[in-house]
């Protein structure tokens, strides 16, 4: 009939953020899935897409640099509108994970990096290369929290904000934990004293771990960040006992010491350096006496005295071991 509009399907295809997206392929189906027509969105996002008949057809809109969406769409004897809005997806996450320089961050290999959103859903998890690079491919527009985590290292964990589209570039330094390992002595003899208990404490004051010697007199804490601590070693807690001594009375008496106890979450006392670490030790006044300084020992400005030396020149168990009434051998 004269006048009547051709029926055509229109309208504008857009980003998550309301731009248009030039580029992006638009195809027309039919239900049984076979091709009708077929269209690209100009510069302004806008196309048109012209089915034979009315009906309900099925609008596939795809890009590459977005998720794909696809609609059905009822059409009359008229032109009907219909804009496409595509979610970001085209957005890049990369960077470089590893140990934390001046010059830089240097990379670690097989670091796992885990990519979480604000519901606390897993969205991709993705290990460092040798070089320590990352990337995270297509992901949506978002707030997400990127966690890096390698063994002797403390995870961390940062948020970042993904764009639309784009690329993103994180880098992460991580912090090493350290190994420190002593040795408690007697100071008459110099014998190793088991059962003794070392305290870690942080600049901060508070304690960052406990450990009782073993036989040799061998103290370990597996996991210390790098920074400067207190150590203090104490013995066996004092017990008391009522005796009367007179004739006829024993003349032997029995005392037994409880060796200290740690809570929970503190370690067994081990063996062992790390190798390839920095090693930093911290000695409290009260572990020395006012005139004893460990060789290589600097005060601190809290009382203190601390040892430090780089990685591969670990000290001996000489140059870490305690006399028993808390002076320096």
């Amino acid at each position: 009939m004269d006048g009547q509009q051709p029926i055509m399907i229109f309208g504008r295809v857009t980003r998550g953020d309301g731009a248009p997206l030039p580029g992006a392929a638009l195809t027309l189906c039919d239900l049984a899935g076979d091709q009708l027509d077929r269209t690209v969105a100009d510069d302004g996002g806008h196309y048109q897409l012209a089915p034979s008949t009315g009906g309900t057809f099925l609008v596939i809109c795809s890009s590459s640099t977005h998720q794909p969406k696809a609609s059905l769409v009822a059409v009359s004897d008229r032109p009907l509108r219909h804009d496409v809005a595509l979610s970001g997806g085209g957005a890049v996450l990369e960077g470089t994970v590893g140990t934390g320089r001046e010059q830089g961050v240097v990379g670690t290999a097989g670091v796992v990096l885990t990519l979480t959103d604000v519901r606390g859903t897993v969205v991709a998890v993705a290990r460092s290369n040798a070089d320590g690079t990352y990337r995270f491919a297509d992901v949506d527009e978002g707030s997400y929290t990127l966690t890096a985590a390698a063994p002797d290292t403390t995870p961390v964990a940062e948020t970042v904000q993904i764009p639309a589209e784009g690329r993103v570039t994180r880098d992460i330094a991580l912090a090493t934990q350290l190994r420190l390992t002593g040795v408690v002595r007697s100071a008459s003899g110099g014998r190793p004293v088991g059962e003794a208990l070392a305290t870690l404490v942080g600049s901060d004051g508070n304690v960052v771990g406990a450990a009782v010697t073993g036989d040799d007199g061998t103290f370990t804490f597996p996991e210390v960040a790098p920074g400067t601590y207190t150590i203090t070693a104490s013995g066996y807690a004092p017990v008391a006992s009522e005796i009367e001594v007179g004739t006829g009375r024993p003349s032997e008496v029995t005392l037994t010491l409880t060796p200290p106890a740690l809570g929970p979450a503190d370690g067994p006392a081990s063996d062992g350096w790390s190798d390839g670490h920095d090693w930093s030790q911290g000695f409290g006044s009260e572990d020395f006496g006012s005139d004893a300084v460990p060789a290589g020992a600097s005060t601190n400005g809290h009382n203190g005295r601390h040892a430090s030396g780089p990685a591969g020149e670990h000290p001996g168990a000489d140059d870490l071991g305690f006399d028993a009434d808390g002076g320096r051998r």
